[in-house]
């Protein structure tokens, strides 16, 4: 995850712990689905999960099965 990725989430609070648990459990489960998903400009499927009122994009690197967060922001945005 690029840490830049963390200016758009909470300082803390709920909403801060909720999508860092999500962000941590995905070490153990590279394969989550989220509950969307869409493709990037080149065309790789990526999964969108809602956790809390944050949407948070990343997809699975399945060669080295490693999770790329590539996205949170507020998902009414």
């Amino acid at each position: 995850m690029h840490l830049g990725l963390l200016d758009s989430v909470p300082k803390s609070g709920t909403q801060r712990r909720q999508i860092m648990d999500f962000i941590r459990s995905l070490r153990e489960h590279p394969d989550t689905c989220g509950d969307f998903t869409d493709k990037d400009a080149s065309l790789r499927e990526r999964q969108i999960k809602i956790v809390g009122d944050y949407a948070i994009t990343f997809w699975l690197d399945a060669p080295v099965r490693v999770v790329m967060v590539v996205d949170v922001r507020p998902a009414d945005k």
